[in-house]
């Protein structure tokens, strides 16, 4: 099942909202350096405005011209151009205005996730997933809470059913407190083969069940298999 995510639209009004705010302010701030300017040195020049007037006059210029190019016009472009797909099989990441730029990340490589949240994130959609795996990070950048908890509870989902299972060695023992017989590692005594051999040895074991994973010990359900005339 595959599913798609995209960036918090409320991450960008926020940027654009901060970035008129202080755009404002620096214009605000460079008219008055620029009127200070022309009421400081008209006797240099009387007939053209002087050199101080003219850089900040050209400041002006600049800073409203990158309000209007990376805030007003391209800003918008790359939010939407912002995709994540998780499927089955990997997380796959695309985005970018004049060029697209693809990540790939298979499922199975993650070792882990982080989730970084700004202050107020439910209202900036300022969320971030990084996904850690061998030889790289893969950002997941401005999520709504929504999104972020949705994208978190997949991978926890996952990791508990990748959950490991014992593995290796194990020697076969009756415990009369549990009434069944217990398996515990004891590497240099038997194989896998060969506790399945001696399964076969005891009539009344029927399946084999994990007790204590953490604890690398497994144990046969003491049930008694039917005989052939109740069948």
């Amino acid at each position: 099942m595959s599913k798609n995510y995209s960036s918090d639209p409320k991450g960008r009004k926020f940027i654009s909202a901060t970035a008129f705010l202080l755009t404002i302010v620096l214009l605000v701030l460079l008219n008055i350096l620029r009127l200070y300017a022309l009421d400081k040195f008209p006797q240099y020049m009387p007939d053209t405005p002087a050199l101080p007037v003219r850089v900040i006059s050209a400041l002006m210029i600049i800073f409203a011209a990158v309000y209007v190019v990376f805030i007003v016009l391209l800003l918008p472009m790359w939010y939407k151009s912002i995709r994540y797909v998780i499927n089955e099989k990997e997380v796959i990441s695309y985005s970018g205005i004049f060029t697209r730029t693809y990540r790939i990340m298979k499922l199975s490589s993650v070792q882990h996730a982080v989730r970084i949240s700004a202050p107020l994130s439910g209202y900036t959609g300022f969320n971030f997933i990084f996904l850690k795996a061998l030889g790289g990070t893969m950002p997941i950048l401005f999520l709504s809470d929504k999104d972020c908890a949705e994208i978190l509870e997949l991978f926890r989902e996952r990791c508990e059913t990748k959950a490991p299972q014992p593995q290796g060695k194990y020697f076969v023992e009756y415990s009369p407190e549990e009434s069944s017989y217990v398996y515990t590692d004891s590497s240099d005594i038997l194989s896998s083969r060969e506790i399945s051999e001696i399964a076969e040895d005891f009539d009344s074991v029927t399946q084999l069940t994990f007790e204590d994973v953490s604890s690398g010990q497994l144990s046969f359900n003491d049930v008694e298999k039917e005989s052939e005339d109740e069948k």
